[in-house]
């Protein structure tokens, strides 16, 4: 895989991850190390997506974490102007995640029919 293809699947499965967090992630605020954030949080079967943005930081930075099975897959960290750091480790969980995010469970109240 080259680097390009790399970059490529980090943005196709940080976005997939950003929209199912978006739609109905579990928001919250929390103190770490003295520091505020605000965190929100989607855990649906092998998968816990979490988006943590720390309230008092003047960079703005924020994080994405994609476990699968409790084993970091996906980490990708970013202020405003760039990234600024990436992990990934590519595999089955990728299309599994993309199965997820057309599920009626992670599809966000719009979708639902109640």
């Amino acid at each position: 895989m080259t680097n390009a293809d790399r970059t490529g699947r980090m943005k196709t499965i940080s976005k997939l991850a950003m929209g199912i967090i978006r739609r109905c992630g579990e928001r919250c605020n929390i103190v770490r190390a003295g520091d505020r954030y605000r965190i929100s949080e989607v855990r649906y079967n092998e998968f816990r997506l979490t988006l943590s943005r720390p309230t008092d930081d003047k960079d703005r930075t924020s994080t994405l974490d994609v476990r699968f099975c409790g084993k970091l897959v996906l980490h990708v960290e970013w202020t405003p102007e760039a990234v600024t750091r990436t992990s990934y480790r590519p595999g089955s969980w990728e299309a599994m995640l993309l199965r997820y995010d057309r599920t009626l469970a992670l599809a966000g109240s719009a979708a639902r029919t109640d």
